[in-house]
């Protein structure tokens, strides 16, 4: 539980019971004093009706800042934290004993399980790791893609991504997670693979 005492914050007040709630600047209670634990899911720099990590007998979960303790998930973390990079909307967590770990939206829905080994991250890009296979989280337009590749490589950052799928070589478009291998362009005319090229993943978005 160490991660949680580190993102403590003044808000944070123990109430009468001994148990932990936030205020908000003004001094209304946000989050009821119902919790052992209680910390920020990012930082303070965030929109305030962000969840808060809360802990309740040894466990952990996301509670909504609405007054009320209103609870976006069951208390059975083992961990719930953010990314390194923090990209904004997305949270990792573990549960039943797992060393690995899954990926939670911040409204606390479950999209990947606990099955990572690890990432690294780039730009807007989140690269996973289960075993020797590999997967891709694009933060900037919330694309998610399951740990099916051989290999994922960035040559330019502004260039589409290259993902190694079955041995071959190819691009993900980032409308349907589509594989296109490169073999497919001596089928197309170069417009038509221009086209689908401009679709596809790359390491950074431009977000203006």
């Amino acid at each position: 539980m160490s991660k949680i005492e580190e993102k403590k914050f003044p808000e944070v007040f123990v109430g009468e019971n001994g148990k932990k709630g936030v205020k908000n600047l003004e001094g209304s209670i946000i989050v009821p004093a119902n919790y052992d634990e209680i910390a920020y899911t990012y930082g303070r720099m965030v929109p305030k009706d962000y969840p808060y990590v809360a802990v309740r007998d040894g466990k952990m979960g996301l509670v909504v800042p609405d007054g009320k303790g209103s609870e976006l998930t069951a208390f059975v973390y083992d961990n719930i934290d953010m990314f390194s990079s923090m990209p904004y909307g997305w949270l990792w967590f573990q549960k039943e004993g797992s060393k690995q770990f899954g990926i939670m939206t911040i409204d606390g829905k479950e999209v990947m399980p606990c099955k990572l080994d690890s990432y690294g991250a780039g730009g807007q890009t989140l690269y996973l790791c289960s075993g020797d296979r590999h997967g891709l989280l694009q933060t900037g337009i919330g694309v998610l893609l399951d740990t099916i590749y051989d290999d994922i490589e960035v040559e330019d950052p502004d260039s589409p991504i290259i993902f190694t799928l079955n041995g071959e070589k190819g691009y993900v478009r980032s409308t349907d997670g589509k594989f296109y291998p490169q073999s497919l362009s001596e089928t197309m005319s170069e417009d038509e693979w221009e086209e689908i090229l401009d679709e596809c993943i790359c390491d950074q978005y431009d977000n203006n």
